[in-house]
């Protein structure tokens, strides 16, 4: 029986394999898609998930929320450096034809949650700006989701400062009220990423071999870019040259099916304050003496690491057995 469940995304590269991977999947049933200002603005992030969703060969609405963080800095910075200004990488995708809908992606988040005759699964892919204010419109949400999935946070090390991940540094405030919160939540950082998380050049081969679907098609293609771009940005291919580790692809993923990742639980607090951590997601790791549970805090599920061939097989067989 497939699970309901809602994505919030601010669609760039990997954002965009993700919601393909999400909404061709047998076992989700994606009821709606919630855009925030991330990777790139708020209205490119808009055009990109329409362009998504017409190649997924299915009609899915989407819905336009936050455009700022909950306290906007000046200084802020998006991620177009990676995603390129379009956040898809300059790739010439077509404009879509169709538009998002009328009520804003809070509303849409809480009306769907509450209304839900099951508890139904969320997933998060930017910052959680839309997720925080969700909570502070209507907390009762938290009672009503099996499962929250955020691409969130690292373990060992950030992608922007060296603690801080984009998505929990892009709006440390906003973080800090989902993970504060008593939601049943898992995390998917970026340490997994180098440890199983990936796509091989060979699984990228056989995507690119099953072209004549529209989605793979245009995850050939962003994968094909993802690959120039780490050349481009002098990054170390660690996985191996022509392998691909889109965050975001990984957290879908792990919602789907949690058995591909060796998964541990801890408390984790978002720092806001720091000179040099804030963003940082800092975890709770002390065995040494009895930790306290905190009542009004649920611990996390977190992804530590993955097994690449069930991950790849996972990915494989939804795109390409349709």
């Amino acid at each position: 029986m497939q699970r309901n469940v809602i994505i919030d995304c601010d669609t760039g590269l990997d954002d965009a394999v993700a919601l393909l991977l999400a909404i061709r999947s047998p076992e989700l049933n994606v009821k709606g898609i919630t855009c925030v200002n991330g990777n790139v603005s708020l209205e490119k992030v808009i055009k990109n998930t329409l362009r998504v969703v017409e190649h997924s060969g299915k009609d899915i609405p989407v819905y336009a929320g936050a455009s700022t963080a909950l306290i906007p800095d000046k200084s802020e910075e998006d991620a177009s450096h990676v995603h390129g200004k379009d956040g898809l990488g300059g790739i010439p995708f077509p404009d879509p034809t169709s538009i998002i809908k009328p009520q804003h992606a809070v509303d849409f988040i809480i009306e769907t949650i509450m209304n839900a005759k099951n508890p139904i699964d969320w997933i998060t892919l930017g910052p959680l700006t839309n997720a925080a204010l969700a909570f502070l419109k209507e907390p009762r949400i938290s009672k009503h989701v099996r499962m929250l999935t955020m691409m969130a946070g690292g373990v060992n090390a950030g992608n922007v400062t060296p603690p801080a991940e984009f998505n929990v540094f892009a709006d440390p405030e906003a973080a800090r009220v989902v993970f504060d919160s008593d939601i049943p939540k898992t995390m998917v950082p970026l340490d997994p990423l180098w440890d199983g998380g990936f796509l091989s050049k060979e699984n990228i081969q056989q995507i690119t071999g099953a072209n004549q679907h529209l989605w793979c098609e245009m995850a050939s293609k962003i994968f094909q870019r993802t690959v120039k771009l780490v050349e481009e940005l002098g990054r170390n291919p660690i996985n191996g040259v022509g392998a691909v580790s889109p965050p975001d692809l990984l957290a879908v993923a792990v919602a789907i099916d949690p058995e591909i990742a060796v998964i541990q639980e801890n408390y984790v607090s978002i720092e806001t304050r720091g000179e040099y951590t804030r963003g940082m997601t800092v975890l709770d790791r002390r065995v040494y003496y009895r930790i306290e549970d905190q009542p009004n805090k649920s611990k996390v599920k977190i992804a530590l690491s993955a097994h690449q061939e069930k991950y790849a097989d996972l990915i494989l067989n939804t795109w390409l057995n349709t």
